[in-house]
């Protein structure tokens, strides 16, 4: 099965396959090889990679899911490759439907950088999230209206928590 995975701002074709109790991950023409077992928390997972042990959370968010390895959580969105074909065609004819930006991870808003009505571009910067001491710049996928800000700057946000809706861009 093919996904497109977004991890710290870049983007990858991922063929993921499980063979019994073998995952199989290939990742821009290099094959990765676990024996994983899931274990009775049901999000947390046992895995075993050239001999090497690690236990990873997997916690599943809208499109978002936090995976923490060890002491690191990093924030992963995870898209079938016809959702990223529609955005990209989206992309080429002018959205249309606008979007939701919607928090990573959990954190704490530090930065609003747009305005209710304010027009902005793909990529621009719309609000800034803070977590694990770490500041996460959140840009527009696509251009559009800022339509309602849905969060106040010092709010304490949840994975997946929807922060700033833009309509279509204007034609």
């Amino acid at each position: 099965m093919k996904f497109w995975v977004t991890l710290e701002g870049h983007e990858a074709e991922v063929d993921f396959r499980t063979v019994g109790d073998r995952l199989l991950l290939e990742v821009e023409g290099r094959t990765l090889e676990a024996d994983f077992r899931r274990l009775p928390d049901g999000e947390v997972y046992s895995l075993l990679i050239e001999g090497r042990s690690h236990v990873v959370r997997v916690s599943p968010g809208s499109g978002v899911h936090e995976v923490t390895v060890a002491s690191s959580t990093l924030a992963v969105e995870v898209r079938h490759p016809l959702e990223r074909l529609l955005q990209s065609s989206e992309r080429e004819h002018g959205g249309g439907r606008g979007e939701t930006i919607t928090a990573p991870m959990p954190g704490l808003v530090v930065a609003i950088k747009v305005g209710r009505g304010d027009v902005v571009e793909a990529g621009h910067p719309v609000i800034v999230v803070e977590a694990m001491k770490m500041q996460n710049e959140l840009t527009a996928r696509h251009g559009g209206v800022v339509q309602d800000i849905l969060v106040g700057e010092r709010a304490s946000v949840a994975a997946g928590q929807p922060l700033v809706k833009l309509g279509p861009a204007p034609q």
